[in-house]
């Protein structure tokens, strides 16, 4: 791909993908973002593009990634379509991971393929986007135009292309996002709650961080090796009613309000402890009025 890629709504993603295809030597169009200042505020955190309006991110021929949220992609497109000339070989991909391609069909009235493409990486802030793709996963989808440009782009990153939606499955990209929200929002969450437990513990914050993500790191590696629910394991894995039953009556002493998220996550792995074949009948039964008696 020669013709310069251009970036509407330079957020976390947008930027990010834009600075990674940049060093890829992919060149640089328009960069539009909100306003004029922040336009050329993220041309020069990308160190690339040329500080432009929304409508000038569109050219015949030409492929635009589409970063803006979520809740705006429908109404931008409508405007869009209203605003835009014909642009016949123009490509348009949305990075969102949970609507699909369509949201942006009004663009088809302009001459525009659209498609998305969305990269399974986690954007925490501005300065601490990634840099490099290599090995990544994108979930695409939409029109065979934009579907090939955006396997293109993904090959210039080194990432690997997923393509979601066929076989008329309208529900591809919501559930393959329910996915990654899963694994990494959900353990976010998860880490938070095992955090608090530790400080309860009397545990220093730092200590406790460090060791939480060694053993998250370890846990990790088992899931890439053995997958789950092999991967399992611990005391509700092991069957150990006892355990399971004095970490209750800890909480219930010294962090009562934590008590309702410990047996939430208590019984999503009872379930996956019993998916697992290892968990006797007698041990399952016990834990689970253990755990869900009030």
């Amino acid at each position: 791909m020669t013709a310069p890629l251009h970036l509407l709504g330079a957020g976390r993603a947008g930027r990010a993908l834009a600075r990674a295809l940049h060093a890829r030597g992919l060149p640089l169009g328009a960069i539009a973002n909100r306003s004029a200042r922040s336009s050329s505020a993220a041309a020069r955190s990308i160190g690339a593009g040329t500080p432009a309006a929304a409508r000038d991110a569109f050219l015949p021929g030409a492929t635009t990634l589409i970063g803006v949220p979520e809740g705006e992609l429908a109404p931008l497109a409508v405007e869009l379509a209203e605003q835009l000339p014909d642009c016949a070989g123009a490509i348009a991909l949305h990075l969102s991971g949970a609507l699909s391609a369509e949201v942006l069909a009004p663009l088809r009235s302009r001459g525009i393929a659209i498609g998305s493409l969305h990269p399974l990486a986690a954007f925490a802030a501005l300065d601490e986007a990634p840099r490099d793709f290599t090995g990544v996963t994108f979930d695409l989808d939409g029109d065979p135009t934009a579907c090939a440009a955006a396997r293109a782009l993904v090959a210039a990153l080194g990432g690997v292309a997923l393509e979601l939606g066929g076989g008329g499955q309208r529900d591809g990209k919501p559930l393959f996002h329910a996915a990654a929200c899963t694994v990494s929002n959900a353990a976010v969450a998860l880490f938070e709650l095992a955090e608090q437990l530790a400080a309860r513990a009397g545990a220093p914050p730092d200590v406790a961080r460090a060791a939480l993500v060694a053993l998250s790191r370890s846990t990790l590696d088992n899931l890439a090796r053995l997958g789950a629910p092999a991967a399992l394991t611990g005391p509700i894995e092991r069957g150990e009613v006892a355990i399971v039953a004095a970490h209750l009556a800890a909480l219930a002493r010294t962090a009562p309000e934590l008590l309702p998220a410990y047996r939430d996550f208590a019984r999503a792995t009872l379930a996956t402890a019993r998916r697992s074949g290892r968990l006797a009948p007698a041990a399952a039964a016990a834990l689970d009025a253990l755990l869900c008696a009030d």
